[in-house]
């Protein structure tokens, strides 16, 4: 107890036995300053609880300082919440800019590439195949001179090599199964596909997207030249009968003869592609 709990104390000890006179007093009169005693006492420890000078209840305390605890900690949470979603909407921000610059990048490269398959003839090529049209075309003149340039070949070659092969049409099927613009058995296409890092099987079906026909025919035609050092005759071969094939074949042979007219096709459209339409016309 604090100290008018105690002063309430001594005035109720001194009312009941220090006041007292010596002689008889009436009953009344005892009993109103045991009244007042009482009274005085009552206030003294209300005025002492309102000034704070009575210790308050152990529980109510501590649920106070558990609300204040809980309402500072939420606050602070809010406060790092805040700033994480302002740190995270940055960061896309700044990921969406850098994605809207690629895209825009990759536009412009892939007009670029386009315009310069339009310029070395390839659209002459492609203007017969009803299968390819409007934006598809413009993606695959596009096709073939980026994957071109990715592995070194001439994009007036390999357009060559696609008339040749399949006329353009990506969904052709030859009698021995290969499939597409570049006309890739299905076990190359997947052997090739293992050696890009991609492990998943592939359906041939696949082949008659004709962008990964052409990324994967360029590849397999760029591997066959640095295979054959180079020799165009003998990496065509190989192109059109298999790497073995052209490997094991002697110049000169029946069969060096027979299969050496796949490459004279293949030179064959490519001089048309370099020899302007005026005298293509002119003959």
């Amino acid at each position: 107890m604090t100290g008018s709990v105690g002063v309430a104390g001594d005035v109720l000890a001194l009312a009941i036995r220090g006041e007292e006179p010596a002689g008889r007093r009436k009953a009344a009169s005892r009993r109103r300053s045991l009244a007042l005693a009482l009274g005085f006492a009552v206030c003294a420890a209300g005025g002492g609880a309102a000034l704070g000078l009575l210790a308050q209840p152990g529980p109510e305390k501590d649920q106070f300082e558990n609300l204040a605890f809980t309402t500072a900690a939420a606050v602070n949470v809010a406060r790092r919440s805040e700033t994480r979603v302002k740190v995270t909407e940055k960061a896309l921000a700044e990921a969406k800019a850098r994605i809207d610059a690629l895209t825009a990048a990759g536009a412009a490269q892939e007009l670029a590439d386009y315009q310069e398959a339009d310029h070395l003839g390839v659209s002459r090529f492609m203007k017969d195949s009803p299968a390819l049209s409007g934006d598809e075309r413009r993606h695959v003149m596009a096709a073939i001179v980026r994957e071109s340039r990715r592995n070194g070949l001439d994009p007036v070659l390999v357009a060559a090599v696609i008339q040749v092969e399949s006329h353009f049409d990506p969904f052709a099927v030859s009698g021995v199964g290969a499939y597409g613009l570049m006309q890739l058995m299905p076990p190359t296409a997947q052997w090739l596909m293992e050696k890009g890092s991609e492990t998943t099987a592939l359906r041939p079906a696949r082949l008659f997207n004709p962008i990964l026909n052409i990324e994967l025919g360029t590849m397999y035609l760029a591997q066959l030249m640095d295979r054959f050092d180079g020799d165009l005759t003998q990496a065509l071969i190989g192109y059109n009968a298999g790497p073995g094939v052209a490997k094991s074949l002697r110049r000169g042979s029946k069969a060096w003869h027979r299969l050496v007219q796949y490459p004279k096709a293949v030179l064959t459209a490519y001089r048309t592609l370099l020899t302007p339409p005026q005298q293509l016309a002119a003959r």
